[in-house]
């Protein structure tokens, strides 16, 4: 049973609550950091941790740094087009 808390003090924040066994199996406890992602037809939680963490700011780093680079990469080639 999912159960959807609609009360908030902030005013544009809705709770999901689930039960304790769902968030065991996933292997999230209290104060976890959760990564959401919206599909089509659902949600995929999955629990951070620390090395997902580091791979993502490392991930974020090289992008930004190289961001123009990759955005001409992606416009191809004049033989290309």
């Amino acid at each position: 049973m999912l159960k959807v808390k609609t009360e908030n003090s902030a005013g544009n924040v809705i709770a999901v609550m689930f039960p304790a066994e769902t968030l065991q199996s996933l292997g999230i406890s209290g104060g976890d950091e959760v990564d959401v992602t919206a599909t089509d037809d659902g949600l995929i939680l999955r629990p951070v941790n620390q090395k997902d963490s580091d791979i993502e700011k490392a991930t974020e780093k090289v992008f930004s740094r190289w961001d123009k680079v990759f955005t001409e990469l992606a416009k191809g080639t004049e033989a290309d087009k």
